[in-house]
C-alpha cells in the first residue's frame, strides 16, 4: 500500500512563493478569443462501458447479486473464513459473509463466488439509502485471479480481453494505463508508479495496469507468468458503481454563450507562484478558472454530471471529464448573471493531478510537478516563516504534538499555509485572501438555495499538496480558485461584448459586399 509522508520543509518551501493575491489579469483581459460556435461530441466507450461476457451471458457493472444468482453463481462458505495472513491489528476488522449487513454507502470487500468448481470475486455496494442485506445489494467489481481456483469463460472489450493474454496485447487494445504500479512479489510492497521509485531492489516485482475513471469506476490488469508464459494477465478486476458513460449530444447548449466566456485567455508562461494558478495540463498551458468549452476544444470528453442545470452564482461538484486513459473530477462554477446551464456553459474552478489518477503531465510554478521531492520545494521557494498558532485542546492549552497547524506568510497579509499531518501523507494548503476586488456576481453562493451552494465554503482559493511520509515526494496536487465578481462590472463586460459583436458583424458584412461587388 502507498504510504504517504510528512514533509516539514514543505510549509516553508510554500511560504514565500506567495505575492498579494489578485485573480490573474489574462482571465479577464480585454481580448475576446473567438471561439467556437459548434462542437462535436466524440463517442468513444471503449473499455469503459464495462460490459463482459462471463460464460455465455453478456453482462454490465452495476448488477444485482440476484441476476448472477440466477446463472448460479453463489457467495461461497471460503468467504465466511478470516485471512490468516493478515497482520495482526487493534482495530477491528469486518469480515463480510452472506448474511452481513451493509450500510448506506458501503463496499464490501471481494468475496468468492462459486458457482461449481469456477471461482469468480465480487464486491458489493449499498447504493440506497437504508442498510441492507449484502445479497440485496448490487455488485460492482468483479475479479478473476488465474491462481485462486478455476477460472470461468470470461471476455471484455472488442479484442476478447481474458486471464492469459499477453501484456501488449492490452496495451495495443486499450492504450497507456492511466497509471501502472510495480510491487513486490514478496511482500506486495508499492515499487513505483509509473517512473516514480519509492524504494530501490533487486527483488522479483509484478506490474498492475490501471485503466481508471474513479476510485470505484476501472479496470486493472496484473501482469506476471501465466502456464510458464511472462509478461501474461494473471488477474482481471473490472469495477464500476455507476452508470457507465453514455453519449452525450451538447451541440444545443453551445449555441448560447455566456459573455464572460470570451474572456478567458490562457497564459503563455508558467505562473511564477503558486498564486498566479496558471499551470501546465496535459501539454498545454492554462490559468484556473477554465472554461469547460476549452477543455472540450482541447480535447477533453464529458464522463458523468455533464447534464446537470446549475443556477446562477452557485458551484456543482461531480462533472467528470476524460482524456484517453485520464479522467478528471470538477467542481464548475455558473458565472453567468442571468441563467443556469449546464457545465458546457460554466467554469471549471478547481483542477487535481495524482499518481493514482489522474496522473496527468503537470507542472506548476518553477516547473514543480508530481514526483518531485521536498528539496525541489524548498530550492524553489525558500524556507523562512513565521508560525501563526497551532491548534490548542478544549482547555486551551497549545498541543506540542498537532495534527495541523496554520502558518502566516511574513508581508503578505491574508495569506497562510494550513499543514495536515495525516497516517501516510502531509497535506500543505496554501491559502490565499478572497478580499481582493475581482469580478463577481450579483448573488453569494451562499444565497442559494440549493443543496451544493456551499461546496466551496469559506475557502474559494487555495493550491493543496501532498506530500507522502515514507519517500518525500509530492504524491498529489488540488487546486480551486473561485473568484466572486462585482454586478457592475459584469454588466459593463456583457456591454463591451455585445459592442464587439456588433463590431464583427458589420466587418463580416462589409467584406462580404466588397466580394459580391468584386465578382459582379
Amino acid at each position: 500500500m502507498f504510504k504517504k509522508i510528512s514533509v516539514f520543509l514543505l510549509a516553508i518551501a510554500l511560504l514565500l512563493s506567495v505575492p498579494a493575491c489578485s485573480m490573474p489579469d489574462a482571465i479577464f483581459s480585454d481580448e475576446i478569443s473567438s471561439g467556437s460556435e459548434e462542437e462535436e461530441t466524440k463517442v468513444d466507450l471503449d473499455i469503459y462501458s464495462f460490459e463482459f461476457k462471463l460464460g455465455e451471458q453478456d453482462m454490465e457493472l452495476p448488477i444485482n447479486y440476484s441476476a448472477l444468482g440466477a446463472r448460479g453463481w453463489k457467495i461461497s462458505e471460503a468467504a465466511e473464513t478470516v485471512d490468516e495472513e493478515q497482520p495482526a491489528t487493534d482495530e477491528e476488522v469486518k469480515v463480510y459473509t452472506a448474511d452481513s449487513v451493509l450500510e448506506s454507502g458501503e463496499y464490501s470487500d471481494y468475496l468468492p463466488l462459486a458457482r461449481g468448481d469456477e471461482i469468480i470475486n465480487a464486491k458489493f455496494y449499498n447504493d440506497s439509502k437504508n442498510q441492507k442485506g449484502i445479497t440485496e445489494c448490487k455488485v460492482v467489481g468483479i475479479r478473476l485471479d488465474a491462481e485462486n481456483g478455476t477460472v470461468p469463460e470470461f471476455i471484455m472489450h472488442k479484442d476478447d480481453l481474458s486471464v492469459g493474454i499477453r501484456y501488449d496485447v492490452v496495451i495495443d487494445s486499450c492504450g497507456t494505463p492511466s497509471y501502472t504500479e510495480k510491487s513486490l512479489k514478496s511482500t506486495g510492497d508499492l515499487v513505483s508508479i509509473d517512473d516514480v521509485k519509492f524504494i530501490e531492489t533487486e527483488e522479483e516485482t509484478v506490474k498492475t495496469l490501471y485503466y481508471k475513471l474513479t476510485e470505484h469506476s476501472f479496470i486493472s490488469f496484473v501482469i506476471d507468468t501465466f502456464n510458464g508464459a511472462s509478461n501474461s494477465v494473471v488477474v482481471i478486476t473490472i469495477e464500476n458503481d455507476t452508470e457507465a458513460y453514455k453519449p452525450y449530444d451538447y451541440s444545443k447548449e453551445l449555441k448560447y454563450k455566456p459573455a464572460n466566456i470570451d474572456l478567458y485567455k490562457g497564459p503563455s508562461l508558467l505562473g511564477k507562484q503558486f498564486s498566479d494558478f496558471a499551470y501546465k495540463y496535459e501539454g498545454n498551458l492554462y490559468t484556473l478558472p477554465i472554461p469547460v468549452r476549452k477543455l472540450l476544444d482541447d480535447g477533453w470528453e464529458f464522463v458523468s454530471g455533464y447534464g446537470e442545470r446549475i443556477p446562477m452564482g452557485t458551484t456543482a461538484d461531480g462533472l467528470i471529464m476524460r482524456k484517453g486513459n485520464n479522467a478528471v473530477r470538477l467542481m464548475v462554477h455558473n458565472f453567468d448573471t442571468k441563467y443556469a446551464h449546464t457545465a458546457v456553459n460554466c467554469y471549471a474552478v478547481s483542477m487535481d493531478a495524482c499518481l493514482t489518477g489522474p496522473n496527468v503531465s503537470i507542472a506548476l510554478a518553477k516547473g514543480i510537478t508530481l514526483g518531485s521531492t521536498e528539496k525541489d520545494l524548498v530550492d524553489s521557494f525558500g524556507k523562512d516563516y513565521a508560525k501563526k498558532h497551532v491548534i490548542v485542546d478544549e482547555e486551551g492549552n497549545y498541543l506540542e504534538t498537532a495534527e495541523s497547524d496554520t502558518y502566516e506568510i511574513p508581508d503578505m497579509p491574508g495569506y497562510y499555509i494550513e499543514k495536515t499531518v495525516g497516517e501516510e501523507y502531509t497535506v500543505y494548503s496554501c491559502i490565499m485572501p478572497d478580499d481582493v476586488p475581482t469580478i463577481t456576481l450579483p448573488v453569494s453562493i451562499t444565497d442559494i438555495g440549493d443543496t451544493g451552494a456551499d461546496l466551496l465554503g469559506e475557502v474559494r482559493k487555495h493550491i493543496d499538496i501532498y506530500v507522502a511520509n515514507d519517500t518525500h515526494l509530492i504524491y498529489k496536487f488540488y487546486l480551486q480558485n473561485c473568484p466572486e465578481y462585482v454586478v457592475d462590472e459584469a454588466k459593463i463586460i456583457e456591454e463591451q461584448m455585445e459592442a464587439q459583436r456588433e463590431k464583427e458583424k458589420e466587418e463580416r458584412e462589409k467584406a462580404k459586399q466588397e466580394e459580391q461587388g468584386n465578382n459582379g
